[in-house]
């Protein structure tokens, strides 16, 4: 069975490692045993894709650990999957995380976990970190209108960049709402889930713990990304 990698993007802070690694594990709980499952990063941490090139087996499947479909999944991935491929391996890549209702099941995932239950006067604000990309910001907000939150108040986005602030969202959803609640639309925890957390608390909202790569809903997206590009390379 071909080994499964996820490509991740990398951060000087070390909490972005901890969390992928993490993800890891819990993929690999979801797997058969036998299956290897490593991570390889764009940039900041080891190894990179040409390191792991190494490890790999005959065949693998990359999943981009990417909740969005920009500039990254575009031009990165297809760099890293060639570097996964230079030690001889058949390496087949699967589409980005995003953009997916499970990634919103992780969302409400971190919210009952942190004790928000679902209440039809409970907003949740969903604070991305955006890209330069605002198409791409905008498939959340498309993915939120096509796979509503069953029991909650309305769900918005908000983006450090690329996409409409925080504070204007908050303010839309206080008129709709009894309460406002934010929960970090990350992979994990590091230096843009800290500014997320700065900018709700100066508003005086909560910003859930954690970040995505914490929760079941994460690691079941990444073995059926894999699995749905397993089948494509047993068909062909």
């Amino acid at each position: 069975m071909p080994d499964i990698v996820l490509i991740a993007h990398g951060s000087p802070d070390p909490r972005h490692r901890e969390g992928l690694e993490r993800l890891a594990d819990a993929v690999r709980g979801r797997v058969r045993p036998g299956r290897a499952v490593g991570v390889c990063y764009l940039d900041h941490h080891a190894p990179s894709p040409a390191d792991l090139a190494v490890e790999l087996g005959g065949s693998a499947v990359a999943v981009p650990v990417l909740l969005t479909p920009a500039y990254h999944a575009r031009v990165d991935v297809p760099r890293a999957v060639e570097e996964l491929g230079s030690a001889g391996s058949h390496v087949r890549v699967a589409r980005p995380l995003g953009p997916d209702r499970r990634l919103l099941d992780g969302c409400e995932e971190l919210l009952v976990g942190a004790g928000v239950l679902p209440r039809r006067t409970t907003a949740v604000a969903v604070f991305v970190a955006g890209s330069s990309d605002t198409a791409a910001v905008a498939t959340v907000a498309e993915t939120i209108a096509q796979h509503p939150r069953e029991g909650w108040g309305p769900w918005r986005v908000a983006a450090l960049d690329g996409g409409r602030a925080v504070e204007e969202v908050v303010a839309e959803l206080s008129l709709e709402a009894d309460e406002v609640v934010a929960v970090s639309f990350m992979v994990a925890e590091g230096v843009l889930r800290d500014r997320m957390a700065e900018r709700t608390a100066r508003l005086g909202v909560e910003l859930v713990p954690g970040a995505l790569s914490s929760t079941g809903a994460l690691a079941d997206l990444v073995v059926a990304r894999a699995a749905q590009r397993l089948a494509l390379m047993m068909s062909v």
